[in-house]
Order: structure tokens, then sequence, then C-alpha cells
């Protein structure tokens, strides 16, 4: 009985092995197609998961001043900023400043490569700077030699680097670019190396109203810093999000050339007048993020009485007070602008509010917005040597301190020089530092 089973398992073994033997290539090749089809499947319920993202901006652009939140997508600079406006490395793996601050030599990290595969070296290097001489000293190695010791250069080369056709080193490439003449008008962008990274339509807008249409049409799914949102606030299945720029001030400049402005205290009266109910108070022109900020300065909080006795007197002396004023604005802040005229009627200044479509040539005050370099570096907003000084306002002592804090290189002692450049600033009245802008993000849900 034994044999009879152990002969019928021998015969049961040996088919199988014939059987095997004769398809075990078929086996095989149906291993290989079954493998290969999972890695497929995978492949393609990873695609399904990665959506695209379709983003309408307001703004014209060029190939060479894309919106810098698109260009650090595609790519990077030799260093990048931190949210506090210090550097840390990017491209770079570390610098050296030498020569009493004038000659800085950035030196580039192992591995790089541009989004064509083809390794990042320092000929690629390609910024260019007024008053600054740029040399290759290797592959790894660039040298920018400056004519006057200038701290916040590391900053300024945190500008993203690109080869021709806009070819980076970043998470996202450039798929498809759409021009009218110059200006770009749509732009899309593809993930490098993850697949499940959306991808990015972004079309650009003239204005918010042929943004808001573009929504509306589905053109869009997603309008990024919108000043006005109103008309889509009733809309269902629209998320709309705040953001509180903290980089950009609006303020009242005040033209110090003027006869009847050049009085610090008259300037002093208009700004306490000023009702302050704002979101985020703005106490000065510095992000309040900035390694280098200083919020122990004057704060204007709204005093009547004492804004009263500012305009009628100086130095304890009685003087004769400004009876009108003009201010100038732009449309997106008239409603401001308004609110501010009667804060300014109630001290029994008569005001006039006129809407200008660009800076104007001569003004008595100046209703506008203005953005905050990453670096607390203002020379350029607030030297007397600056047409970009809109104010016209002249201090030998607060041209001193800006003098000085570009130059030093221990950022402790350019914090001090800050601190005491804000107080002055303030205390001096230029400008009434009002608010720090809130923009809106509007996504279909």
């Amino acid at each position: 009985m034994f044999k009879r089973f152990f002969r019928k398992l021998r015969f049961y073994q040996h088919l199988v092995a014939a059987f095997w033997q004769k398809r075990k290539r078929l086996f095989f090749l149906g291993f290989l197609i079954g493998i290969g089809s999972f890695f497929l499947i995978f492949q393609l319920f990873t695609l399904s998961q990665s959506k695209t993202e379709k983003i309408g901006l307001v703004g014209k652009f060029t190939i060479n001043d894309l919106p810098l939140e698109i260009q650090n997508l595609i790519s990077d600079g030799l260093t990048a900023i931190k949210p506090d406006g210090s550097v840390q490395p990017a491209l770079a793996d570390h610098w050296e400043i030498t020569n009493d601050g004038k000659e800085y030599l950035f030196i580039l990290k192992d591995d790089l490569f541009w989004q064509n595969g083809k390794p990042v070296v320092t000929p690629d290097v390609n910024l260019k700077f007024s008053d600054v001489a740029m040399g290759v000293v290797d592959q790894k190695t660039i040298k920018f030699q400056l004519k006057e010791p200038f701290s916040p250069f590391p900053v300024v080369v945190s500008r993203p680097l690109f080869k021709k056709g806009l070819i980076g080193t970043g998470e996202y490439q450039v798929k498809n670019l759409k021009r009218n003449g110059e200006i770009v008008e749509k732009l899309t962008l593809i993930p490098v190396g993850d697949p499940k990274k959306p991808k990015k339509i972004y079309h650009f807008y003239p204005t918010e109203e042929t943004a808001r249409i573009g929504f509306k049409l589905g053109e869009v799914d997603e309008l990024k810093e919108v000043v006005r949102p109103e008309e889509l606030l009733s809309w269902r299945k629209v998320e709309i999000k705040t953001e509180v720029k903290e980089n950009r001030f609006v303020a009242v400049f005040f033209n110090t050339l003027d006869p009847q402005l050049g009085d610090k205290s008259t300037r002093q009266a208009l700004t306490y007048a000023i009702k302050k109910a704002f979101e985020a108070r703005a106490l000065s022109s510095f992000n309040p993020n900035s390694w280098a900020y200083n919020p122990d300065v004057k704060p204007y909080e709204f005093d009547l009485e004492n804004a009263k006795n500012l305009l009628t007197s100086q130095n304890g002396e009685e003087k004769e007070p400004l009876k009108e004023i003009e201010l100038a604005t732009f449309s997106s802040l008239l409603p401001l602008a308004e609110q501010i005229k009667k804060d300014w009627e109630e001290l029994g200044v008569i005001t006039k509010v006129i809407v200008v479509n660009g800076p104007p040539g001569q003004y008595q005050a100046l209703l506008a917005t203005q953005e905050i370099p990453p670096d607390p570096d203002q020379y350029l907003f607030w030297h007397s040597t600056q047409v970009t000084n809109i104010s016209h306002y002249k201090s030998p002592k607060l041209d001193k301190l800006l003098e000085d804090g570009r130059k030093e290189q221990d950022q402790t002692k350019r914090k001090q020089i800050y601190a005491d450049f804000q107080k002055f600033l303030v205390e001096e009245t230029p400008a009434a530092f009002l608010f720090h802008p809130t923009i809106y993000h509007i996504q279909r849900r």
C-alpha cells in the first residue's frame, strides 16, 4: 500500500517537473509582465493623485521680471533669505568677505545640476551689477569686487540664477510659456523629480477686474494677492484666505520741501490726528519680522488734543497753523484717503483728495504703499541724495546712520545703528506710518 502511494507521488513529481520544463519560459514572462503591470498601475495611480493648480496673478511681467514667488520655484540664488531678512547658503556652500568688506568670494556646493542635467559651474553665474566687478576664480569659486563696502551684498545675490530658456536648479521647471510681445500671458510649470507635486499653470492679468473675470469663467481656480475681493465674497464654494503683508507698509508721505510741511510739529500733528484702527499697525518703515526691527519707537496713537496743540505751536511759541492740504493717492487707497480727510478736517485742516495713476511730480501729502526690502538698508528711500526719497527729507544725522549701516559687517552693531535710525526717522515724521496691508487669496473649493 505504501509502495503504491510513493509510486504515485513520484509520478506526480515527474509530471510537474516535465510541465515546468516545457512552460517555465511562459511562467517567467508572465511574472515579468505582472511586475511591470504593477509598477505601471502604481505610476498611473501616482499621476492621478497629483493635480493641476490654475493660478491667476495681477500684473504685467516679462521673462526677466517674473514674480519672485515663481522665480524661486524654478531656481535658486547663491544665497537664500530667511523670514527675518538674514541670509543662508543656497547654491553657495559658504562665502568669505575680505578687503574691508569690498571683496566677496562665493564657493559653490558640490554636485549641483541644472534642470537640463549639466553641472552648475561658476562661469554660469550671470549676475551683473553696476560698480561691481565679477571674476571666476575656478569652477567652484566666484569673486565680486565692490568699490565700497556694502554689507547687504549677500542679500543681493539671493536672486535666482537662470540659463537661457529659464532653465534653473529648483523644484519646478518651465513646460510651456505663452507671450504677447514681451509680456508673459501664461506659464506652465511641472515638478522636477516628484510627480506627486501639482503642475502649476499661471495666468497673468493686467487688472484685478480681468482677473476676477478669468476666475468666474473657470480659466483659473485660484487668485493670489487680490486687494479688493468684495465681488466674490457672496460666491458659494469659494474660500477666501487673508494674509498680512508685513514686507509692505501703507503711509502718508509728507513733502518736506513744501513750506507748510517743513515744520516737524505740523507733520506730527497730522500724524496724531489720524484714527489708527488698523488690523496690523506699522510703527516704522521696517518689517516687524526683521532681525533689525525696533518696536520701541513713538507709536503716534490717535490724540486729537495733542494734534491741535502741535498744529498751533512750536517749541512753546504760537505759530500760523496749517489751514488746508492736498492729499494725493491711488484708486485702491481712495476709501482710506477719504477717512483721513475726515480726520484732518476734525483737526481743522481742509483736505482735498486727488487720485493719481502714478507717482506725482509735485504733491503735499501722498498716501501710498511701499515695499520693504529684506535687508534693513533703506538708503534708497531716505538718504538725502536719492531721487527715490519721495518725502525729500534731509538730515545729516539720518544720512550718517544710513551710510554707516550699509558699511558695517557686524550684525550686532548694524542692529544698533538701525534701531537708532528707526527712532530718529519716526520722531522726524517725514511719513505717517499706518499699517501693513492685508491681501486676499481666493480659491475655488
